[in-house]
């Protein structure tokens, strides 16, 4: 069977024989599709949610320290189907699907937001374990999305389903969240191996004549993807991977400000910058002095990368 590239929620809907409510949202009962054809992509939002009973654990990336009660897997338009995401014991979908396009709830949105919904962008085996309290939430809230669906259309509808897919996606970070916290000793193991991947870049001098280090980069050594390793990082330590990295890189010049003599344009061009300049202004406003008065009074001590 040929993989099909589904862009409107409409033809989802025929192919997955649901009726459509509402051609830019839809509550897709998956155990009650006649068919389930080959879908490769959606080109447009979607929230996957099903017990999690019935799935391979290794494939939802789930841990020994996760709940086991449900799963949820979000994915942004154009993002491949792995084709785990139907395979169940049953040999039938199950479960739930929500989907949206991006221009019912984009009005509605802080410019905040598309940081704060960035698991739309993880992998599929980066996807939420969830709680029996936390399924049954989120089958609640389906509940009232499918409510308003039924409702009909009117001046008041994109509104109402805007606001209640906002809610249950905040619903999602506060559980995403929570499994971040449960996941601490991993995540630090996974920090820890940033740490050293970074400090490596920077003393074996490769900042000279390649980029420095993006959550791209870190992620791919780590078999992460990048919007979760930046969300690891920024719960564990407080910083984003930019940040992160130049703290490391400011860490290091201090490093070679305190062991030779090199004039402060080489300790600059050493660990990734492109002129002394940029480097000097940096420099002062993490450290409160130049790199020339660090020198001479380097009693400051090195960075704090938990402040």
């Amino acid at each position: 069977m040929t993989s099909l590239s589904i862009q409107t929620i409409a033809r989802c809907n025929q192919l997955l024989s649901a009726q459509t409510a509402n051609p830019l949202v839809s509550v897709i009962r998956l155990s009650e599709t006649t068919d389930r054809p080959d879908l490769s992509r959606f080109g447009f939002y979607t929230v996957w949610l099903k017990e999690e009973g019935g799935c391979c654990p290794s494939t939802f990336g789930q841990s020994k320290c996760d709940f086991g009660d449900g799963i949820l897997v979000s994915l942004q338009p154009g993002q491949p189907i792995a084709r785990e995401f139907w395979r169940c014991e049953s040999g039938k979908a199950e479960g739930r699907l929500l989907c949206f396009q991006a221009s019912v709830i984009d009005p509605l949105r802080a410019k905040d937001d598309a940081c704060r919904y960035s698991f739309f962008r993880y992998q599929v085996d980066e996807c939420l374990h969830l709680s029996q309290r936390e399924q049954t939430l989120l089958e609640r809230e389906l509940d009232e999305i499918e409510e308003e669906l039924n409702w009909g259309i009117d001046e008041y509808s994109y509104t109402i389903l805007a606001g209640r897919i906002k809610l249950l996606l905040d619903y999602i970070t506060r559980f995403y969240r929570r499994q971040f916290i449960l996941r601490h000793d991993a995540n630090l193991r996974l920090v820890d191996r940033a740490d050293r991947y970074v400090d490596d870049f920077f003393r074996s001098g490769r900042a000279r004549c390649q980029p420095l280090p993006t959550a791209a980069t870190l992620a791919g050594t780590l078999g992460c993807s990048p919007d979760y390793f930046n969300d690891l990082l920024r719960h564990e330590t407080g910083k984003c991977t930019d940040d992160y990295v130049r703290l490391k890189q400011i860490a290091r010049a201090e490093q070679l400000l305190k062991q030779d003599t090199r004039s402060v344009t080489d300790v600059a061009r050493e660990v990734g910058f492109p002129t002394g300049q940029a480097f000097c202004n940096l420099f002062k406003k993490l450290k409160g002095a130049t790199p020339e008065e660090f020198r001479l009074c380097p009693g400051s001590g090195p960075l704090n990368f938990n402040n």
